[in-house]
């Protein structure tokens, strides 16, 4: 067997992770920057932005189903290609990604759906949206907002956040 890196010494480290080899590296950035961006919250959003852009119903939930599909193809293919420098008895798939790249993931879905409830209010501020209908929704965007903004206060709290294990 010709080994294509140079893998840590097995006595002081037994399990290895695509971050600890330079050839691995870019490979697993990537399929983590694919993975954050094409989820399917982002993939909501994307569809509801495209769908105020649009003003039809088909556009939308191609974008949303294109970007969840190509998405996850896309992020496996690179996934594979950073795991597979490494043996599968030296895997380390429990290790939790870098703080750094769990903030990312976790700001970006909030920023996004900011967005697009902007877009929301947007509409809703036309005349022939009724009180009721602006009522319901802006309770329902605040409860959505606090539920997010609670949701990431606990994760930050506990030390570890959503998609922290590959």
């Amino acid at each position: 067997m010709n080994e294509l890196v140079h893998l840590p010494d097995p006595a002081l480290q037994p399990l290895v992770h695509p971050l600890d080899l330079r050839e691995a590296r870019r490979p697993f950035r990537i399929s983590w920057l694919v993975g954050a961006l094409t989820n399917p919250p982002v993939a909501l959003c994307l569809a509801a932005l495209t769908w105020f852009a649009s003003g039809s119903y088909v556009v939308p939930l191609i974008a949303g189903a294109a970007l969840i599909g190509f998405g996850a193809l896309a992020g496996r293919y690179y996934a594979e290609q950073a795991w597979a420098f490494i043996p599968r008895k030296r895997q380390d798939r429990t290790r939790p990604l870098p703080i750094g790249w769990q903030l990312a993931a976790n700001i970006l879905f909030p920023v996004e759906l900011a967005a697009v409830l902007v877009l929301v209010l947007r509409r809703l501020d036309q005349l022939d949206v009724s009180t009721g209908v602006r009522q319901v929704t802006l309770w329902m965007s605040l409860a959505v907002g606090l539920v997010v903004l609670g949701q990431f206060v606990v994760l930050i709290a506990r030390g570890t956040t959503a998609g922290s294990r590959r």
